[in-house]
């Protein structure tokens, strides 16, 4: 498949690099004093989330230097769920109670799936003690959307889960074609159209800049950074620029 933009991918992937420079640096200067910081934990889970989105990103570059394009929408998926997070994590006052509870409910269901009778005595205690605590609730990643201003990054984080990251009909699809032909193959690594491209890449640099702007908010003291700035008008000026791939404009 040709692009009609042969500049899409160059110019968001340029764009991802440098975003990539500036947050490592940015890291590198934030610090904090638990002792004048409200909660120490949350802002310390901020900083995880922070750089777990860091991690994504880095994947999302190689695979766009790649042409892994399809990688690259699911990595969008993990990114985006990151974001819902680092969204939550600032409006709700109860956030990190839930996110231990799903941590703790998500124990409780692999512990249903260990047979008590190969276990030892004490193995079988802790098992039985997951078992009885019933309280824990998971946390749909849908559920860190409610209230949120940013719906955008829930609808696309849906729309990516049901046509790219899990087992569907509209995932498996994008496998099978017939050629001219009329010869069913197998596409490995099947292409995705700019449309798709263009969602994975907004969505992406909208979930960066976002939670950017929420961390240097979480963190005391932190300066403004100019260069961060810079890379929210150029986002906003690709984006403007690739619109017309959208079938949302």
């Amino acid at each position: 498949m040709t692009y009609e933009s042969p500049t899409l991918i160059e110019d968001w992937l340029r764009w991802m690099q440098d975003f990539q420079r500036e947050a490592l640096e940015l890291t590198e200067t934030l610090e904090f004093d638990p002792h004048i910081v409200s909660d120490p934990e949350l802002l310390s889970v901020k900083l995880a989330l922070y750089a777990r989105i860091l991690t994504f990103l880095d994947t999302a570059i190689r695979h766009s230097q790649s042409d892994k394009l399809l990688d690259l929408r699911i990595v969008a998926r993990n990114i985006i769920e990151c974001g819902m997070h680092m969204d939550a994590a600032s409006r709700w006052p109860d956030y990190l109670q839930k996110l231990k509870d799903d941590d703790k409910a998500s124990r409780r269901s692999l512990a249903v799936e260990i047979p008590a009778e190969i276990l030892d005595a004490e193995a079988r205690r802790l098992r039985q003690d997951m078992l009885n605590d019933k309280t824990a609730k998971r946390l749909q990643p849908t559920e860190l959307g409610k209230g949120s201003e940013f719906a955008r990054l829930v609808l696309m984080y849906r729309k990516i889960s049901s046509d790219t990251a899990h087992v569907t009909a509209s995932s498996i699809a994008r496998h099978m074609a017939e050629d001219g032909d009329g010869v069913g193959r197998l596409m490995i690594d099947p292409m995705i159209d700019e449309e798709e491209l263009y969602e994975a890449f907004t969505a992406i640099a909208l979930t960066l800049l976002l939670c950017t702007w929420l961390l240097m908010e979480a963190v005391p003291n932190s300066r403004r950074n100019d260069a961060m700035l810079e890379l929210a008008e150029r986002h906003r000026g690709l984006y403007q620029r690739d619109i017309r791939l959208s079938t949302e404009n």
